[in-house]
């Protein structure tokens, strides 16, 4: 079951961001997120959080429209957005997407991206879609659709990747090793509309974006 999760991070094209919302079977709100859905007129299964963010007209709006409200203290241990992933995944859910969890606060955006760690454990796809970036975390081959020219940057996330092997793409990597802090993997682009990236040790951060 696919499932998205929408935050009260950064939306600008309500357009195409309401499509990836239609095409899953589950949507979550993590609070503040309720202003987007509102924006799209699209319904939640529930909302998620302690409601501290959340306009007073989303709230009465998905009141009225029997939306469930799952309601926590202000005082906690876990964000909105980690809340509404616990939420889902007791509901079986075996894929997620995550929009409006980049913006201003970059404490929230890296706290967000390192929530995909979890869940690559766990074997649950996990994605995180805003107007300009696609992000995933990888540790093993996946092979990633994009048109000709697109960027496509991989980050270590470990304090060596081993094993690198890129196709598809500008600058191919055969069997290399990358450290953390080197920056060798930024800005490669596709030369073909599907590139490869497989790994044998490690993990990346794989950020496939567009200006």
């Amino acid at each position: 079951m696919k499932c998205v999760i929408i935050a009260n991070g950064d939306i600008v094209d309500y357009e195409e961001i309401g499509k990836l919302i239609n095409d899953c079977d589950f949507i979550v709100c993590a609070d503040g997120g309720a202003k987007h859905l509102l924006h799209m007129d699209i319904l939640p299964h529930t909302i998620v959080g302690d409601l501290d963010s959340i306009d007073e007209s989303a709230k009465k709006f998905f009141k009225d429209r029997n939306v469930d409200f799952y309601r926590f203290p202000k005082k906690k241990d876990y964000t909105d957005t980690e809340l509404a992933i616990k939420y889902a995944l007791k509901k079986g859910v075996t894929e997620i997407l995550f929009l409006g969890v980049i913006g201003s606060r970059m404490d929230h955006t890296i706290a967000n991206i390192t929530l995909l760690l979890p869940l690559l454990k766990k074997n649950i796809q996990a994605k995180i879609i805003n107007d300009h970036n696609e992000i995933m975390i990888v540790d093993k081959e996946i092979a990633i659709a994009g048109e000709i020219g697109e960027v496509l940057s991989i980050i270590p996330l470990t304090q060596k990747v081993e094993g690198i092997t890129l196709q598809g793409l500008e600058y191919p990597l055969y069997d290399a090793t990358i450290s953390m802090g080197q920056t060798i993997g930024i800005s490669n682009k596709f030369i073909d509309k599907r590139a490869v990236v497989s790994i044998k040790k490690g993990k990346i951060l794989l950020i496939k974006a567009r200006d």
